[in-house]
């Protein structure tokens, strides 16, 4: 109990800071009690699985990241002009009413439906156009073992009403890549619009203003989370599936352990909970490659079937999800 105290205050120390390392934290308990704690042993795990992995390996891991990032970031960036504009006109309509500027309010939503009108007609099918984006990319360097030591550690603290301390520990925990975009419904909005300049127009101004306030909070926010452990288990496997040609077995083993290792960590996460199935076929897949490397047989096909079942959980994590988004755009 006395070095539970102390690892409590040797956590309650980093408190303040947004993130705690896993290795900053294994080297705090392991300053300030003599017990060899889980964390520290994980800490070892995760220096020889490092190693073991080589440095173009973890460029190669590194590319795969940002490669996707890019992909992302491009993805994002097709925001549509012509609505985007109109909703800018939506925007400045709202201002102009409230400034009892009636007559240049009809203006500015006239034009906005001028341009709501082209886009639609440019493209009768537009649904959901993005009008703003975000990309986060958080890269966390740790093993399953060490995953298991933060977490097993923070539910202590938690059982002695460390709040804070089992925050720390957790709030870290999250290896991935966030999209998230706001979206404008053409199927409604639009109409909204050209109903409040009719209101306007016959005088009704405080409905017209009603209107399209509650249009400008009328908005859809995507979110897409893709693991960045199953970008690292993509590039191992295909650069073992490479390196198997060539015959390099022990490093094709090396790297088909550490693609399962990352497998591993997307469960310790938490990320399978929506895919279970899907995160145990590719780590039996990865199972059967490795014995047959070590049995010498012919694993191509194999090597094929991974990438593709790995790519399309890739791809369906690229999905986003969706929700109302209430918060009044000004």
């Amino acid at each position: 109990m006395k070095n539970q105290k102390k690892n409590i205050a040797a956590i309650s120390l980093l408190t303040g800071t947004l993130f705690v390392s896993p290795f900053l934290l294994a080297q705090a308990q392991d300053n300030v009690t003599n017990d060899k704690p889980a964390v520290t042993k994980a800490t070892g795990d995760a220096t020889k699985s490092k190693s073991n992995i080589s440095k173009e390996q973890q460029k190669i891991n590194e590319k795969a990241i940002k490669d996707k990032e890019k992909s992302q970031n491009d993805l994002l960036k097709e925001i549509h002009k012509g609505v985007s504009e109109a909703l800018k006109k939506v925007t400045e309509a709202t201002k102009l009413i409230k400034n009892g500027k009636e007559k240049e309010a009809i203006k500015a939503l006239e034009e906005a439906t001028g341009k709501f009108n082209i886009a639609l007609a440019a493209n009768p099918k537009l649904a959901l156009v993005p009008i703003d984006s975000s990309l986060t990319v958080t890269n966390l360097r740790t093993t399953p073992k060490m995953i298991k030591a933060q977490v097993d550690l923070a539910i202590d603290f938690l059982k002695d009403s460390k709040v804070q301390a089992a925050r720390a520990l957790l709030l870290p925990l999250h290896d991935d890549m966030i999209s998230r975009t706001t979206s404008l419904p053409m199927t409604t909005y639009p109409d909204a619009i050209k109903l409040a300049t009719k209101m306007l127009v016959e005088g009704k101004k405080e409905a017209a203003l009603a209107t399209l306030e509650t249009a400008l909070s009328t908005f859809v926010e995507e979110t897409s989370v893709i693991p960045l452990s199953l970008l690292r288990a993509e590039s191992m496997v295909q650069e073992a599936s490479k390196l198997d040609k060539e015959k390099k077995k022990d490093t094709v083993l090396i790297l088909l352990n550490g693609a399962e290792q990352q497998l591993q960590i997307a469960t310790a996460l938490g990320y399978t909970d929506k895919n279970k199935a899907l995160y145990e076929d590719l780590e039996k897949q990865i199972k059967a490659l490795k014995k047959e490397v070590t049995g010498g047989n012919v694993v191509e096909k194999m090597y094929e079937t991974f990438k593709k079942s790995i790519k399309d959980l890739i791809n369906k994590n690229s999905k986003q999800t969706s929700e109302p988004k209430t918060e009044t755009k000004q």
